[in-house]
This record gives C-alpha cells, sequence and structure tokens, in this order.
C-alpha cells in the first residue's frame, strides 16, 4: 500500500472529490477488503500534474488520518508496475521482483507493514503489492486500488489471483464511475466560477481585468501547469506567452487559423508530441510543436477556441508538464464549454469597454466645442463691437456723403446679424455645457409668461400680430433656472412672432397634465414648418428650405438652444406644424414634487 514519507505533500489542487464522494471510495474500500479477505484496502485517484492522491484508506486509521489527501509521483509506481504480474486487472508484485535500484527509488513513498518476516515463499512479505489498475474507455489510467495483508498471512496463488480480479469487477467499475462523475462536478464547478467571474463588475467593464482574473481562476480549476488566454479582439496589442513556447510568426498564424476552425467545427485541438489531433492542417507543424513541447517541458497543450456566435475572438491553451495523465474527452469537453463563457464575457467587456472610451472621446469632444465656442465668441465679440460702433457712426455722421452712409447702414446691419449670431453661439454654449449645470429653483411660469408676453406685445403690433395669453391657473410652479426657462419661453414666442405675417394671431399659455407635469404652449397662425424641416428642426444653424421663412432674418439656433434647456431641466420639446398651416409648440416640464418643509 502506497504512501508518501520522502518529499511528502499535499496535492497542489483542492483535494480530490467533495464529502460524498469520498464517502462513497471508502464504503468500495471497505467492501473490496471484505469480499477478498484482506485487511487493508486502500484506493489513489490519479490528478493532473502526474500526481496520485489517496482518497480511501480502509483497515488502517494511523495511516488514513496521516495520508488522506497526501500525492505521491505516479512515475515512481509506474516503476514498480512494470515488475508485476497481471492476473486480470490486478498486478501482483512479489518483493523479490524489485531491485535494488527501485527500491531506493520507492524508499519512503511506501509504507511496510509491520509484518514478521519468516522468509517462507509461500507467506506474505512486508513489501508484497496487490494493486488493480483502473482504466477508463480510452485505456488512460484514472485510479488504483490495493490490497494488503491477507487474513491468512499468505501469498494468493494464480487461481485465486483470477477469482480476486472476478469478486472485485463491479467494485472497479464503480470506482471508475465515481472518479468520472467527479470529474464532470469539477467541471460544472469550473464553469460556475467562470460565468460568476465573467458577472463581477470589474470584469464586465475591462477586458485585461478579464483576461488576468480568468488566468487566474482557470490555473487552479481546472488542475493545469500553465495556461494561456489569447484574444483577436486587438491586434496592436502584444500576444502573451504564458506557455513559453516562443511561438514563432508562421507557426502563430497558423494556430490562430486553427482556432477559427475548430470554432467553426466546435472542438478543442489536442498537441502532443509527434501528433496534432483535431485540425490536419495544423498538423503539417507537428514537428515544430514536438520540439517547442520539448523545451518547455509540457506533456500536451490543449487548444479550446474562444468565440460567441458565429465569431472566434481568441484561444484557451491549457498545458500540463510531462508525467501528467492525459486529457480526458470530459475535460475537452468542459474546455469548450469555457470558450463559450469566456468568448460571450470577452464580447460584452469589448463592447462595454469600446463605449467607455467613446463616451470618453464624446466628452473630450464636448469639451472642446465648448472650449471652442467660449473663445470663438469672446475673440470675436470686441472687434465686432468696435465694427457696430464705427458704423453707427458713419451712418449718422452728417460729413459725409449718403451713397456712403448707405454703405455705413449696410455695415450696421451686417454686424447686428452677426452679433445676434455670436450672443446665440454663446448662450448655446452654455447651456449645452455638462460642467455648467442649471442654478435649480423654483419658478412660477405664470410670470414668466406674462413678462414675455408684455415684452413681445410692441414688437408683435409693429407687425399687425396680435398676441392672446390663455390658460387661467393663478400658479405653475417648475423646478429650474428661472434665466433659462425664460429664455426658452421668450424664444418660442419670437419665432412665433417672426414667421407670422399681419393679421395673424399667436396664443400662449401653461397648460396643466394629467401626470402632474406642466406645459408652456405656444401656437401661431405662421408659415408653418414642413415635414422634411421638422426632421432636422433642432440642428445648430438650420435654417428652413422654405424661401418665404428664409427672408425672415434668424440664426438657426433659437430652437437648438430651447431643445438644450429642457433636456437639462429633465423636460422635452414638441413641435406640430404642417406648410402654411402654423406651428404648435409645447415645453413639458416634469411634475414639481417639492421638498418636505418647502412651500408649494
Amino acid at each position: 500500500m502506497e504512501q508518501l514519507r520522502t518529499g511528502e505533500r499535499r496535492t497542489r489542487d483542492l483535494s480530490w472529490g467533495d464529502a460524498r464522494a469520498r464517502a462513497l471510495m471508502h464504503a468500495l474500500a471497505d467492501d473490496a477488503a471484505t469480499r477478498t479477505g484482506f485487511r487493508v484496502c486502500a484506493i489513489e485517484v490519479v490528478r493532473p500534474k502526474g500526481l496520485l492522491e489517496f482518497v480511501a484508506i480502509h483497515g488502517d486509521a494511523a495511516s488514513a488520518e496521516e495520508r488522506l489527501g497526501t500525492a505521491s509521483r505516479l512515475s515512481d509506481m509506474q516503476l514498480v508496475f512494470a515488475q508485476g504480474e497481471e492476473h486480470g486487472q490486478f498486478l501482483w508484485i512479489p518483493f523479490e521482483n524489485l531491485s535494488e535500484e527501485i527500491r531506493e527509488r520507492i524508499d519512503g513513498v511506501v509504507v511496510v507493514p509491520d509484518l514478521p518476516t519468516t522468509g517462507e515463499q509461500g507467506d506474505w512479505h512486508p513489501m508484497d503489492m496487490l494493486v488493480a489498475r483502473i482504466d477508463d474507455e480510452r485505456g488512460d489510467l484514472r485510479a488504483l486500488l490495493y490490497l494488503d495483508v491477507p487474513s491468512d498471512l499468505a501469498r494468493p496463488d494464480a487461481a485465486r489471483l483470477r477469482e480476486i480480479s472476478d469478486e472485485l469487477a463491479t467494485i472497479l467499475r464503480s470506482i471508475l464511475t465515481v472518479v468520472e462523475r467527479e470529474e464532470y462536478a469539477g467541471h460544472m464547478r469550473v464553469i460556475r466560477a467562470t460565468r460568476r467571474l465573467a458577472r463581477s463588475n470589474p470584469a464586465r467593464h475591462d477586458v485585461n481585468h478579464l483576461l488576468r482574473e480568468a488566468r487566474s481562476t482557470l490555473l487552479g480549476a481546472l488542475s493545469v501547469d500553465e495556461l494561456e488566454i489569447r484574444v483577436f479582439l486587438d491586434q496592436d496589442a502584444a500576444t502573451p506567452d504564458s506557455l513559453g513556447l516562443e511561438v514563432a510568426p508562421d507557426v502563430g498564424r497558423a494556430l490562430d487559423e486553427a482556432a477559427a476552425r475548430a470554432w467553426t467545427h466546435q472542438r478543442v485541438l489536442i498537441i502532443e508530441p509527434g501528433h496534432v489531433w483535431g485540425d490536419p492542417e495544423l498538423a503539417a507543424y507537428a514537428d515544430w510543436f514536438t520540439t517547442a513541447l520539448d523545451k518547455a517541458g509540457f506533456e500536451a497543450v490543449v487548444v479550446a477556441p474562444v468565440g460567441v456566435d458565429d465569431k472566434v475572438l481568441g484561444m484557451l491553451m491549457c498545458a500540463r508538464r510531462t508525467g501528467s495523465r492525459r486529457w480526458t474527452d470530459g475535460e475537452g469537453v468542459a474546455a469548450l464549454e469555457l470558450g463559450h463563457d469566456l468568448g460571450r464575457a470577452i464580447a460584452n467587456a469589448h463592447a462595454t469597454q469600446r463605449e467607455r472610451r467613446l463616451l470618453e472621446e464624446l466628452r473630450e469632444l464636448e469639451v472642446a466645442r465648448h472650449w471652442f465656442l467660449r473663445e470663438l465668441t469672446h475673440e470675436i465679440n470686441n472687434p465686432m463691437t468696435v465694427i457696430a460702433a464705427n458704423a453707427e457712426f458713419l451712418a449718422t455722421s452728417e460729413t459725409i456723403d449718403e451713397r456712403d452712409q448707405r454703405r455705413a447702414q449696410a455695415v450696421l446691419r451686417a454686424s447686428e446679424r452677426l452679433g445676434d449670431l455670436l450672443q446665440g453661439l454663446s448662450m448655446l454654449s452654455q447651456v449645452s455645457d455638462p460642467q455648467q449645470p442649471p442654478a435649480m429653483q423654483q419658478v412660477d411660469l405664470v410670470p414668466v409668461v406674462e413678462e414675455t408676453l408684455a415684452a413681445m406685445t410692441a414688437v408683435a403690433e409693429r407687425s399687425g400680430i396680435t398676441l392672446h395669453l390663455v390658460g387661467d391657473l393663478d400658479e405653475a410652479v417648475v423646478l429650474g433656472d428661472p434665466r433659462e426657462i425664460a429664455s426658452a419661453v421668450s424664444n418660442l414666442v419670437d419665432n412665433a412672432v417672426k414667421y407670422s405675417d399681419a393679421g395673424h394671431e399667436v396664443w400662449i399659455g401653461v397648460e396643466p397634465r394629467p401626470d402632474g407635469g406642466l406645459s408652456f404652449v405656444c401656437s401661431d397662425e405662421g408659415l408653418g414648418i414642413s415635414e422634411a424641416d421638422q426632421a432636422n428642426l433642432f440642428a445648430p444653424l438650420f435654417r428652413s428650405t422654405n424661401e418665404a421663412a428664409l427672408m425672415r432674418p434668424g440664426t438657426g439656433l433659437g430652437l437648438g438652444i430651447v431643445r438644450e434647456i429642457m433636456q437639462r431641466h429633465g423636460g422635452s420639446i414638441e413641435v406640430e406644424s404642417a406648410l402654411g398651416r402654423g406651428t404648435r409648440v409645447r415645453l413639458q416640464f416634469r411634475p414639481y414634487v417639492p421638498r418636505s418643509g418647502s412651500a408649494a
């Protein structure tokens, strides 16, 4: 019965199996000892990285306490097995078959029972071994069952060895079933851990963080010696070389192409010395991989494609050192499933990362736009003031002739239009700057509308237009910046007057909404807006395609400014219009909920 003395250590990974799986193994060891008449029975399972781990020891409480969960090297025991005689599924290894060299090799690795040595050939020797190899369908070793110290202390003959093999056939199959089931459960734990990682907040927003955490999580969970995750999303990024294979450029391209084909066919690639499984085209590089694996000390490298939907995003490369057991089909299926989970996580993180970069670029552009508008209006305003003042002086001067006065008046009108444009740009810059939020306070819309009506009445009367105040609200309180709200209301009334003709009427007022909010409404009988123009109505500097409207003065900034103001206040602007039939504009203010203790 094997135990670890020299170089003893626990397995690097978590000990094999959960409590239920270990209980089953102990029950099977107990049953095997009872059926065969041996005092001691032990079970070891093959772990990755060429290790064996004790999972059950029956009949030796002291050894069970000390040895369960410890690991030994499979390569050491394979030297012993080579000296055995095969009887069914069991190997009988009498101590005399072990050379001095092998005895030295396993010194401290096996425990010698405290039995008297009679020297008789038929008596059980303390260093005799009887072990069953438990292989899976592929012929890979998955577990070992040891029998030690027969009740009669006699060595079994060939007939008895065959009987023992037959008696324990069902138990050996049961051990394999438990091992494979636990392997499947382990795969599911890895997949769940990967999915939890993918849902974590940092991993959802940063591809590099996701890859670092995924590598750390999977390196231990998959029981591999080395792991590398390569993604194809950023062609300029440095390619990781966690495996240390020093992949040549042409081999790297072939490997990337093979990963794409593997994703299409939903399979994994297994690269072993002398052979590449799963891709005939990549097999052309088998000699190169053989040399690289030997140099890196790897038994095999498994490549699982990583992707989402029909797009391959990269690959997951797992490596085990020389002496480790082969990859199982179940591990290949689990790796492929991980490729799906990682692919979704990488795609989501990359999309979020790209969105964040775009938002940051937009913020930078917005800051640059505000700076440009501010500097532009400031730099142009000073010379425009000088131009306007001198033009006004010349236009009213009695020392120049009539022709020069008309020219001065034209310059003055042009400077006034340019001044209006600069004023509009300055206002647009202010109300669209997130760094300058509105000064929010209670604002009663009724006085704002009344003041606007009073200010615009004289202008409207000069054009033969009648203004009407509608609604009978005594108070209409909203939360907002008084200056900006007044600017929005004034802008709409100014537009209604500007694009109306003599004899037309304009109605303005405040209306309550069923949701508790308020609407400022401005309706006119003016030129109206075509459906095509309404699509671009709020674009800065947009002017109507209607020739009659183009004859009216304007900068094309008014409605854009109003929309920005309403968005800053959590509201909206709605326009209903038809060419030649007038326009109705609504400013929708969200419901105002007074704070506790404040006046409504």
